[in-house]
């Protein structure tokens, strides 16, 4: 077969602006998860079995930690040698995130240390953005305190006296996204409130129902870092464990454009 010079040499031409325009596809590298400074990863959660290292450690707590102390309080002091550090308190100082640099003992001990601060985060954050919630975005704390499907029944049955995990369910169910969201959920059933807000009021009640939103948030954090079940039920999965956190300020910037109807909310990287 015979190919003109003109042929061959647009051929040629071809090749050679293709080779020079196509982009070249970067090699991906396996998540290493003995490498703390590569950041977190969910899948790491399990793959180097945090929830056995931390039921382990919890079930031969050194002498240094204190009577009566959180274990949280303890393990994040011998992880990172911060004696401020404690994550039980919402809306802390106290509680920092970790630094990925620090010569930890064991990867381990940074996942453990990295999910008393997430989870403290997640909380705190919820705690943060209610109050201008409730201010600036009332309608949204009225249609999440609004009883639904069986609470709806039960709250008829006790005169409207609805517990305040209900306003709590609904409104992070609805503007939350998963894991996240579903820990939450298994942590409100393992320690349900007894704690109860008038909801054939609520119009009028905003403000008190906000201020038992907050109180709540504040007590299922405490529970949570202080009860090793708790902790390791909502970080299951490595649902904590994951290089984004939410912020307050993502919840409000999703709540102000909901207009009535409380839809996903946005997620901001860590700096």
């Amino acid at each position: 077969m015979y190919f003109s010079q003109q042929l061959i040499a647009f051929v040629a031409a071809t090749l050679v602006t293709s080779s020079l325009t196509s982009p070249v596809q970067p090699l991906t590298r396996p998540f290493n998860c003995n490498d703390p400074k590569q950041g977190v990863n969910k899948n790491c959660w399990n793959e180097l079995k945090v929830e056995e290292h931390l039921t382990d450690w919890v079930a031969h707590l050194p002498a240094r930690c204190k009577k009566g102390e959180a274990w949280s309080v303890c393990y994040d002091r011998v992880a990172t040698t911060n004696l401020e550090q404690d994550c039980t308190q919402i809306n802390s100082t106290k509680c920092q995130p970790f630094d990925p640099d620090f010569p930890y003992i064991h990867p381990q001990w940074y996942y453990g240390a990295y999910n008393t601060w997430s989870i403290n985060n997640f909380f705190t954050s919820w705690y943060k953005a209610i109050d201008i919630i409730a201010k600036e975005y009332p309608a949204v704390i009225v249609n999440a305190s609004k009883p639904e499907d069986i609470d709806t029944f039960l709250a008829f049955k006790n005169n409207g006296q609805t517990s305040i995990d209900v306003a709590l369910r609904n409104l992070i169910i609805k503007t939350d996204s998963e894991p996240q969201r579903d820990a939450l959920m298994a942590a409100i059933s393992e320690y349900p409130s007894t704690v109860k807000y008038d909801s054939n009021n609520i119009e009028t009640a905003i403000p008190p129902v906000a201020a038992l939103l907050k109180t709540r948030l504040a007590q299922l954090l405490k529970h949570v870092e202080s009860d090793l079940p708790a902790f390791l039920a909502m970080a299951a999965e490595g649902a904590f464990s994951q290089p984004k956190r939410l912020s307050e300020g993502a919840i409000i910037v999703k709540v102000s454009g909901m207009a009535g109807s409380l839809v996903g909310t946005e997620w901001t990287e860590i700096a």
